[in-house]
């Protein structure tokens, strides 16, 4: 099962990636950002790479962006990540990439889902997801949330993804 890790910062530079003959191949993208934790990280965006309400991205843009811990990265420095999706930081917008089980709870057991009727529940593409969201990857976007534990919140916006 893959473990999503957030990445929060300012975007300092977004540059073309070169492909491995060295040749530019305009299909993904560098983007530098620096984080208060971390310092400078590169962030590797491809096409299959989700950005939530397909917000362009510039320098000075807060950006969180959730890579998966579990998947191969290049032992180099700054830290290089391929990204799996990118949330534009908006004032009292909280994001969230993880699994939840049927009961609406993340893997790590720290957010419960209450989903209203004013929740948006979408796929990627942006077509309304009919289904049940429970037992998914889900990008959740939230403003607030209560502080039992887990935390629960009634999200703005749910995006589901339907991988194996």
């Amino acid at each position: 099962m893959a473990s999503f890790f957030p990445i929060t910062g300012t975007i300092s530079q977004i540059e073309p990636m070169q492909s491995s003959s060295g040749g530019w191949c305009g299909c993904s993208l560098l983007i530098s950002v620096t984080t208060p934790c971390q310092g400078m990280v590169n962030l590797v965006v491809t096409p299959y790479t989700y950005i939530f309400n397909q917000e362009p991205l510039q320098a000075g843009d807060s950006i969180t962006a959730f890579y998966d811990a579990s998947a191969p990265a290049p032992l180099i420095f700054p830290p290089q990540y391929r990204v799996t999706a990118i949330v534009k930081n908006m004032e009292g917008r909280m994001a969230d990439l993880s699994y939840f089980d049927g009961n609406l709870v993340n893997a790590a057991g720290t957010l419960q889902l209450t989903i209203s009727d004013s929740t948006v529940i979408a796929c990627p593409n942006g077509q309304t997801f009919y289904g049940t969201p429970g037992d998914h990857y889900l990008l959740v976007l939230y403003s607030s949330s209560t502080r039992s534990m887990p935390a629960q919140t009634s999200p703005d916006a749910v995006v589901v993804f339907c991988w194996a």
